[in-house]
């Protein structure tokens, strides 16, 4: 079971530009210029802050591009670095001990901070960052707007009990690096990412998507609004697992829960980074802009 991370939002935008400055000053040399906590400051309390969560091994970096688009909407963006992320040493162990309740925890304080930076408060995240969009959609009722988007419910295109059986397996045998991609290594793209995983972080992740899938058979979401997008023929996540946990919320809540596939991109996980190959930023963009619903009044 994972224990529920106590909430202390923010209770003034000076409050949360010192919580945030904090964060970013608590990064030490390891981490990466480009990897550091990123912030779109617009000066002053703004009627949306908008949280960004990256995915497994990525960092900040993965939404530079994209938090200035963000940004440009009038919200105050805040992108933070989770735990073991983002170190100049790409080939770092570091992730070997990541734990689920670390990643909450992180999330947790950066939708805290963002209580602060906005009236009201949207989170999207990617993989990873969308499993943690989808969790605190779920248990945090001051959430307006959610988009998590190719949530890692389940591995590759595996049923959930198999995927769920091999995460068990995983987290009580030696913890393995692998390659996200064994034919180019350690020259894998984009250079926002570690080239390789842990299995024990990434079984620490689906630990958080048990947690929202089995809540979800039982109670209403807390957010307002919760849109999750996938990619029709994204080859690391199973899509129908996704696709259960937005009918477990349709069933408890008569409006607020949407579910959009893109049929229109290439096979690709990483949608968000404009240095993935397989990207079409100006294509997602513009709709994860859409989904997020920034411009209504939830």
């Amino acid at each position: 079971m994972l224990e529920r991370p106590v909430s202390r939002p923010a209770t003034s935008y000076a409050e949360a530009v010192e919580r945030a400055r904090t964060m970013m000053a608590l990064e030490g040399a390891r981490v990466a210029p480009n990897a550091r906590t990123a912030f779109f400051d617009r000066g002053e309390r703004r009627p949306w802050a908008v949280v960004l969560l990256h995915g497994l091994t990525n960092h900040p970096g993965q939404f530079a591009q994209f938090g200035s688009v963000v940004s440009k909407t009038g919200s105050n963006v805040f992108i933070p670095r989770m735990p073991k992320h983002g170190y100049a040493d790409r080939m770092t162990v570091a992730l070997a001990t990541l734990s689920a309740e670390e990643l909450l925890s992180a999330t947790n304080e950066a939708l805290d901070i963002a209580c602060g930076l906005g009236e009201r408060v949207a989170v999207l995240g990617i993989s990873m960052g969308g499993l943690l969009a989808a969790y605190f959609a779920h248990f945090r009722e001051d959430v307006a707007s959610a988009v998590p988007v190719a949530p890692d419910f389940a591995m590759l295109q595996l049923p959930r009990s198999v995927s769920s059986a091999l995460a068990s397996l995983f987290r009580v045998l030696p913890n393995m690096f692998l390659w996200w991609d064994p034919r180019l290594r350690a020259a894998q793209r984009p250079k926002t990412a570690y080239p390789r995983f842990a299995t024990h972080a990434l079984m620490q992740t689906i630990r958080i998507g048990d947690a929202v899938y089995e809540e979800a058979k039982l109670t209403a979401p807390l957010a307002k609004r919760i849109t999750t997008v996938v990619n029709r023929v994204d080859p690391a996540v199973n899509n129908e697992v996704t696709q259960e946990v937005v009918s477990f919320w349709e069933e408890t809540r008569t409006s607020g829960i949407e579910f959009i596939e893109y049929r229109d991109l290439p096979e690709n996980h990483d949608i968000i980074d404009p240095d993935n190959a397989q990207a079409r930023t100006e294509l997602v963009y513009p709709r994860l802009i859409e989904a997020l619903h920034l411009l209504e009044v939830l």
